[in-house]
């Protein structure tokens, strides 16, 4: 394929990853059907969870198929609380603790490439915890440096997932720049852009830590929904983007027939990079 395409190993659970019906359910199986059929590289939200030796398992296997591991989650278990708008001892220890578990992790995997979404707190100014959060991103973006990781910050609508802190591209962007650190990044998740109401190939800005596609309304297929591809492929070549860009999606129609018309949009998507 002509795009750098990344299936995943699970984003909503960590035993369902993008093609469970057609690749089988091991590690080995599902990257082994992904490189055949094109895809770049492969990635897991929960790969933190996981233990010590199924992380070097995978990134053993992603190399042996000449695979890049993609991102995954910095904090897969508490995304939801509001840890990264906080000053006091406490949440600083866990911020830490965090970094230094995800930079294990990436080691054994050979990923560079964590999210980092947070939680509202509704009684303090949103405002207020967004400069928290750069504050505290900035005070550990040489900690994630040093351990080779780059921090991105992933604006996800209010209508998918409600009561997170960085709903919209606009405030991921305030956040990197004033956390001023080239550790912490912009993850484009196109979908989330898409539902949250702005354009996702006009908000595609140079140099982007990640970029994730899928559709809308609903996370679903790319090709299936309301998105133009054509748009967006022409603005990630702008960028100078050359990642991989994550499925970050379940097919929208389950068992191997959803699963092959998913792969056939894909490749639809590939061959408009192509004539972009």
């Amino acid at each position: 394929m002509r795009l750098r395409l990344a299936g995943h190993l699970g984003v909503r659970a960590p035993d369902r990853p993008l093609f469970m019906a057609s690749a089988g359910h091991s590690l080995a199986e599902q990257i082994g059907w992904m490189a055949r059929h094109g895809f770049a590289g492969v990635f897991d939200n929960f790969l933190g969870l996981r233990d010590v030796d199924r992380q070097a398992a995978f990134g053993a296997l992603a190399a042996d198929h000449g695979m890049d591991v993609g991102s995954f989650a910095l904090d897969p278990i508490g995304w939801a609380t509001p840890l990264w708008s906080r000053d006091d001892g406490e949440s600083r220890d866990a911020q830490t603790r965090l970094i230094e578990h995800a930079g294990n992790a990436a080691s054994r995997a050979g990923s560079h490439t964590v999210t980092c979404v947070t939680g509202a707190d509704p009684d303090r100014s949103r405002r207020d915890q967004r400069a928290m959060m750069a504050a505290n991103l900035a005070r550990l973006g040489g900690m994630a440096a040093d351990a080779g990781l780059t921090l991105c910050v992933e604006p996800v609508a209010e209508a998918f997932i409600p009561g997170l802190l960085v709903t919209r591209i606009a405030e991921a962007e305030e956040i990197v720049a004033a956390a001023g650190h080239p550790a912490i990044r912009v993850a484009y998740d196109l979908g989330h852009i898409a539902i949250a109401g702005d354009d996702p190939a006009a908000s595609v800005r140079p140099a982007p830590g990640l970029v994730q596609i899928a559709d809308a309304p609903g996370r679903i297929d790319p090709g299936a929904g309301t998105i133009d591809w054509r748009s967006v492929l022409i603005a990630i070549r702008r960028s100078g983007y050359d990642g991989l860009i994550e499925v970050e999606l379940e097919a929208m129609v389950p068992g191997v027939a959803g699963e092959a018309t998913l792969l056939a949009r894909l490749r639809v998507l590939d061959e408009m990079m192509g004539e972009a």
